[in-house]
Order: C-alpha cells, then sequence, then structure tokens
C-alpha cells in the first residue's frame, strides 16, 4: 500500500476503535464531564467536558480526555469554533479544558460547537480588584482573605490576616469557608489561573461575594510588608536559610532570651540604624516583638522589597517550643545571600539564552498571553498551571531550566517536577522584555 494512503487509513483505524470504545463506555453510562468540571458544572444531555487529547483535521475528529476514560467526537464544516480561531489551531491547545456541544447521529457523536474553556475569561471585570480597590475592601473586618499558593510558599511570606487555600487542594480547604454565603471573600496568588479556579468552585458553593486581587502577593510586597509562620521560620533557622531576624525589645528582654540568630535593635533605635542593615534592598527581613509592623514600614521606606513580621510574640515562640538562645544578642547585622536549592544563577541563565544547549532546555511557565511582552529564543511554553500535566512533553535526558516574570511561578514548577523525579533548576530573579530585549536583575 502507499505509504501516503497508509497513514490516513491508520488514523481512521484509531478513531475507528476510540469511537468504539466511547461508544462502549457511553453504553456504561460513563459520564463526558472530567471530576474537575463537575465541581462547577452539571452534566446535561448533548454536552461534554473535559480536556482536549488529540485532533485529527484529515478525519474531522477529536478526541476528548475525561480522566477516566477518553471519546472521539466528529465535527463538520458546520461546526462553530468559540476561543480558537480555526480548526487548525485546535492542536495548540492539546490538554486544554475544552467543552463540546454535540448531536448523536447513526451511533456517533457529531460537534455543532466546540469552546476553549478560558477560566480567565469566566472571571467578570467587576470581580477584579486592583491594589487599591483590595485594600479598601480588605479594612471590612467580614472580609474573608484566602491565599492559593502551594502551603509552603504561603508559611514564607503571605498577606496579614489571609488564610491558606492552595488551589490544587481545594476540596481539603473548603471547609475553611465561612458558613454565611453572603460573605465576601478574595483570593489571590501569583497571576495565573489558581485563584480564577478557586474563585469558579467557591461561586459554585452558592457564595455571592467572590472577589479575585489580580495583582497578588508580588504586586502587595512592593510597598507592603507580609506575614510569616512561625514554623517555617523555626525550619528556615535550623537549615541556616539566612534571614535578617530583628528583635525589637529593649537589651535586657532580649539578653534574657531571644529567638536564634535574632539582632536585637530596640524600635526607638531603628530609625538610626539605616547603615547597618544590608545593602541589598532583597535581603529578607524580619521583624519581631513590639511595634513589629511599625518597624517593618520603615524597612519598606528604605527600599527593602522582602519585608515581613513574625506575627507572636516572644513568649508565644517559647510556648510553640521553638529553640531560643540567652545572652545579649549580636548588634551587627550580618548578611550573606545563599542561593536557593533548585536555582540557576543569572549569569548562568543569561549565557543559555543567547547559547542553547543541546543538554538543557528553557521552559516558559507564564500564562500564553503573557508571551506578547517576549520570550527567550526556543523557549517552550508550559504554563505551570498545566506542567503537572504535561510532564510527558518535556524531553526526559534534558535537565528542564525554568522561568516567568518573578520566580515564583517558576518555583512551583520546580517543585511539580521536582516530585515527578525530573531534573530542573529555575531562575529565582525579576525577568521581563522591553521591545523584545531580554532583561533578568535581582529582586
Amino acid at each position: 500500500m502507499n505509504g501516503k494512503l497508509l497513514i490516513p487509513v491508520l488514523i481512521a483505524a484509531t478513531l475507528g476503535l476510540a469511537i468504539m470504545i466511547g461508544q462502549a463506555a457511553s453504553e456504561e453510562t460513563m459520564v463526558p464531564m472530567a471530576k474537575l468540571c463537575s465541581s462547577c458544572h452539571t452534566p446535561e444531555p448533548g454536552v461534554m467536558m473535559g480536556f482536549l487529547d488529540n485532533v485529527t483535521l484529515k478525519s474531522k475528529a477529536i478526541q476528548m480526555d475525561f480522566m477516566d476514560h477518553k471519546e472521539v467526537v466528529r465535527f463538520t464544516d458546520a461546526t462553530t469554533l468559540k476561543f480558537v480561531d480555526s480548526f487548525e489551531d485546535l492542536k495548540d491547545y492539546r490538554t486544554k479544558g475544552f467543552q463540546v456541544n454535540y448531536d448523536e447521529k447513526d451511533g456517533a457523536k457529531i460537534a455543532t460547537e466546540i469552546i476553549r474553556f478560558d477560566i480567565l475569561r469566566a472571571i467578570t471585570d467587576d470581580e477584579k480588584l486592583d491594589k487599591g480597590e483590595f485594600s479598601l475592601l480588605r479594612s471590612n473586618p467580614n472580609v474573608k482573605v484566602y491565599d492559593v499558593r502551594p502551603l509552603p510558599v504561603f508559611k514564607a511570606g503571605h498577606i496579614p490576616g489571609a488564610m491558606p487555600m492552595p488551589a490544587p487542594a481545594f476540596d481539603k480547604f473548603v471547609k475553611t469557608l465561612p458558613e454565611d454565603k453572603a460573605t465576601p471573600i478574595v483570593f489571590y496568588g501569583v497571576g495565573g489561573c489558581l485563584s480564577p479556579t478557586a474563585a469558579m468552585k467557591t461561586k459554585s458553593l452558592g457564595y455571592k461575594e467572590v472577589k479575585i486581587f489580580t495583582g497578588g502577593y508580588p504586586e502587595w510586597t512592593k510597598d507592603e510588608f507580609g506575614m510569616v509562620d512561625p514554623d517555617w521560620l523555626q525550619t528556615a533557622i535550623a537549615e541556616g536559610n539566612p534571614q535578617v531576624l530583628i528583635d525589637l525589645r529593649t537589651p535586657g528582654e532580649v539578653a534574657a532570651g531571644h529567638i536564634q540568630g535574632a539582632v536585637g535593635i530596640p524600635l526607638a533605635e531603628l530609625a538610626a540604624t539605616r547603615g547597618r542593615f544590608p545593602a541589598r534592598k532583597n535581603a529578607p527581613l524580619v521583624f519581631y516583638g513590639p511595634g513589629n509592623t511599625e518597624a517593618a514600614a520603615q524597612a519598606l521606606a528604605w527600599g527593602f522589597t522582602k519585608v515581613r513580621v513574625l506575627p507572636v510574640s516572644f513568649e508565644g515562640w517559647q510556648e510553640l517550643d521553638f529553640q531560643v538562645a540567652t545572652g545579649p544578642a549580636p548588634s551587627r547585622i550580618t548578611y550573606v545571600p545563599k542561593p536557593k536549592p533548585g536555582t540557576i544563577g543569572i549569569d548562568e541563565f543569561r549565557h543559555l539564552a543567547k547559547q542553547p544547549s543541546d543538554q538543557k532546555v528553557l521552559i516558559d511557565v507564564r500564562n500564553p498571553d503573557e508571551l506578547a511582552e517576549g520570550m527567550v529564543p526556543g523557549a517552550i511554553n508550559l504554563p505551570v498551571d498545566d506542567i503537572a500535566n504535561r510532564i510527558d512533553e518535556l524531553p526526559a535526558d534534558k535537565e528542564a531550566i525554568l522561568y516567568c516574570n518573578t520566580g515564583i511561578r517558576a518555583e512551583m514548577a520546580h517543585n511539580i517536577l521536582d516530585q515527578a523525579g525530573r531534573r530542573n533548576r529555575y531562575l529565582d530573579a525579576d525577568l521581563n522584555f522591553d521591545q523584545g530585549r531580554l532583561e533578568i536583575k535581582e529582586h
């Protein structure tokens, strides 16, 4: 048989088998809706919701993945598309969420409409908050604020008063939502789809006032301080993760006992000690003791960008049975930056961006709509929200080098790939494109 004829025949045979599988699944009353979709939607006749698994233009068919089974749906010239420019472009949206409206004819499903589900489009403008709107709403004591980032990231620094609601573990944390479904709720993260996903799920539970702070934690920390969990700080101290820890109590109180590694600077003397602080504006600062929020505001005014407060007193720290030291604390601040585990240096990343290596592959974990700003030549776009489901697309014999605009999403992707046993490092820096030209600088 001619090779050119063989390929369409094989495709048709494969799709024919898949159709029979889909029909068998239908006979077993398998619902054409992925479990994730069912958290917000109710199954309807003639509607399927899942992930685009494959497409063949020659046979005019797509295969949908519902996690527990797959089905093939044919399309025709009369089939309409929404949020996709053409049938040819469908191949660019594999693993993305889709809704397919269809009719059944002679035992086959024929798509009448194929809709790319873009969750960001499901969030209306009046549900999005900028920094000023968020700050105003946050002043309302009835408002509940939730952080959708992974729990370890939340503990390392979060907006004061926020509660954890890691989007991938939403079902485990859903019990922390307020009983009163009229309570105003705000989600924030680092951009991307995590906050919209949590918001959609929350609205599906009947909550009426659900908003998203679109700038998230990166925008918050530009001119506001964060809060650190005591258990995270204890671990950071034990592991030698450098922090500039400032005890604001009197020298006598500090000498009687203080957190290991803390430097004693009474609040009344803080304003005069600017010269004792690190020159690096990205040095991580943590203040504890009376006036910790006032001290944090002073550090922000000096231009520091990683300012946090410890929400417990020294006595509270002792009650947690965490390690303490006695005797006078040092008055001199010593900060030696230590690269985070799993990071790649800025100079090495710049070199890779200019001279690609056949041993490494650059992965851009931003959303597709952000790529208009620019993209490192040769990089692959795998948004952090999708990377867990698309690990097989990464070359197994190459080290993945991950990047985004701030390093936050790149770190999330790094943790996902680490758990999957894939070699990778990530760029922990600010990355931008000025008229297409790559710019990288430390936080």
